[in-house]
């Protein structure tokens, strides 16, 4: 199972979304500050998916932990972008915890910056 397609797959299906960052959603590839001239998405896993909930001997899901960072010169747009990722995530199975609301004054950048926590069954279990 590759949740980072996963994650990203179903951002750039989701019609707001894509609308506002198509071709501005990334993952492991942050933006130069002077490259946001519209919204960008990057998605950042925190850690390796973690073996959880076992049975018999054997661990039967993974636990995912994720930052989705919006970046954009337009708070509001960087909010709503948010708001609709966490949607998306939920719809997922991920729940939102922690996260970071900034400006940077140099820049005029507005970074919203949330984790996301998700639990997913292997695929791979022979189950009878």
């Amino acid at each position: 199972m590759d949740v980072l397609w996963m994650i990203y797959n179903a951002l750039i299906a989701d019609p707001y979304i894509k609308e506002k960052a198509s071709g501005r959603i990334k993952f492991y590839d942050f933006p130069g500050t002077g490259d946001v001239t519209a919204p960008y998405i990057i998605i950042d896993p925190l850690d390796v998916p973690l073996p959880k909930d076992f049975a018999d001997d054997t661990w039967l899901t993974y636990d995912c932990l994720f930052q989705i960072e919006v970046w954009s010169k337009n708070r509001m747009a960087t909010n709503e972008l948010s708001g609709q990722i966490r949607n998306v995530m939920w719809n997922l199975g991920f729940h939102q915890g922690t996260g970071v609301d900034e400006w940077d004054k140099d820049t005029g950048i507005f970074r919203d910056a949330r984790r996301y926590r998700g639990k997913f069954y292997r695929d791979d279990l022979d189950i009878l």
